[in-house]
């Protein structure tokens, strides 16, 4: 076999990695360390080879077949019968930190019961491919983490490859995620590019702590279209809905799944409420002395956060705030009266008798800032007291929202909806399931 020039691209390129090295620059192995590094049950390295490459080490492996029979796939008869063999290289995981080269026989074989041609199938490497299954999981593993690019820098492989291999494996994930029973289901939207209000829907099993789909917009018809197409079986299971306070997603909760309870999200009912709060401290600020002003500078996260979690420093701040600004410290301890509830009732009548006379006392502050919470409340109020049945929250959803903003910025965006979801089903699908 003749060796060619050297050329500067040659890791990248398994196929070519075969014509390009000389079988007088293989050594042969003496014991068994490297086919147990190799850990491929069905080959044996008898030789290796290591050579410089550029800046890199590569190591070529030269592999024998453990058995030499194979089983007809027509007929399922073992044969013993080669018919062809070819030199085949791929590329596999790194040994000892060094790109590493299998080299073997790629054997063709003919049937002796139904006189049939039929190439190998081998465990470790699908048909047609320059890398072994175990190195394309490496990569798609590795794109989770990372962008295609940054990948295909640090493995030493073509950007169009790694981006094929991750698109490949990412789509058997996706077909395989299933959704047979569902306990709870939460319903919660993300932009996918902000300013331009570009949201998706991301549909997620609660109870798993995985992301079912990704729908390209929140419209109520889209939500109700994916609904439908559960089974009759997986609907029934569905016993809560998680939602924020988007009343489409309410409508189509209540019009599909009229068996299940609609639970609004405790968080996003008490992010409302640090609204109202935030509201009356800046329009309090602006009509106060300097000296409150300045003392109110800088104080917004020292009121909406929650008490037991200040700092000394920040403890002593708001207690000169609460002494300075009466209406602003009336609005404070409801705030905090409230949070209360929900932290330490967990019935969900004795909770209704609460928050209703929390209701009357909010009301009669006169204060049109908790007026107009109070009136969102009592919109709301049987969906936010199912979250007493089983204390249900959307924090899964919220922290899949995090990692989903993370995907987005590590792309500099997605241009591409199809990208996107398979992306984020890819890193976020049901964690039960393997692509291959």
């Amino acid at each position: 076999m003749k060796l060619l020039p050297y050329i500067i691209n040659f890791v990248k390129d398994a196929s070519k990695a075969v014509k390009r090295i000389s079988n007088i620059e293989f050594k042969e192995v003496i014991d068994s360390t490297l086919t147990e590094l190799l850990g491929i049950p069905t080959l044996l390295v008898t030789m290796y080879s290591l050579r410089r490459e550029g800046d890199q080490d590569v190591l070529h492996l030269w592999c024998s077949h453990r058995e030499d029979v194979a089983v007809c796939p027509h007929c399922g008869c073992i044969s013993m019968n080669v018919h062809q063999e070819e030199n085949r290289c791929i590329r596999h995981l790194d040994v000892w930190g060094r790109k590493t080269f299998l080299h073997f026989l790629s054997r063709r074989f003919r049937c002796e019961d139904c006189n049939k041609i039929f190439t190998e199938q081998l465990s470790f490497v699908d048909s047609h491919r320059r890398q072994s299954c175990a190195f394309e999981m490496h990569v798609y593993q590795s794109c989770l983490a990372a962008t295609c690019k940054s990948v295909a820098t640090h493995e030493m492989l073509s950007y169009s490859t790694v981006k094929e291999i991750f698109n490949r494996l990412a789509a058997l994930k996706t077909k395989s995620i299933t959704c047979n029973t569902i306990k709870v289901l939460g319903i919660d939207e993300i932009s996918l590019k902000k300013r331009h209000r570009q949201f998706v829907l991301v549909i997620s099993d609660i109870s798993r702590k995985c992301v079912l789909v990704v729908l390209p917009d929140r419209e109520k018809k889209t939500l109700e279209t994916w609904i439908e197409s559960l089974s009759p079986k997986t609907r029934k299971s569905i016993r809560f809905v998680s939602i924020d306070m988007w009343k489409p997603y309410y409508q189509a909760a209540r019009s599909k799944l009229p068996h299940a309870k609609v639970v609004v999200d405790r968080f996003h009912v008490m992010k409302q409420l640090n609204m109202r709060l935030t509201k009356l401290r800046t329009t309090y600020q602006k009509q106060c002395t300097p000296e409150t002003q300045k003392l109110l500078k800088g104080s917004r996260w020292i009121l909406v956060r929650n008490r037991s979690e200040l700092s000394k420093k920040q403890e002593e701040q708001l207690i000169l705030i609460l002494q300075a600004c009466p209406e602003l410290s009336t609005l404070y301890l409801l705030k905090e009266e409230y949070r209360t509830i929900f932290e330490k009732i967990k019935c969900r009548d004795k909770a209704a008798r609460f928050l209703d006379a929390w209701c009357r006392k909010a009301k009669r502050t006169g204060n049109k800032f908790i007026g107009k919470f109070v009136n969102t409340f009592k919109n709301w109020r049987d969906q936010i007291l199912n979250y007493f049945i089983e204390r249900i929250t959307n924090g899964f959803v919220e922290g899949t929202n995090n990692a989903l903003r993370v995907i987005t910025r590590m792309a500099y965006g997605y241009r591409n909806f199809g990208n996107f979801k398979l992306r984020v089903l890819a890193g976020l699908g049901d964690f039960h399931t393997n692509p291959r």
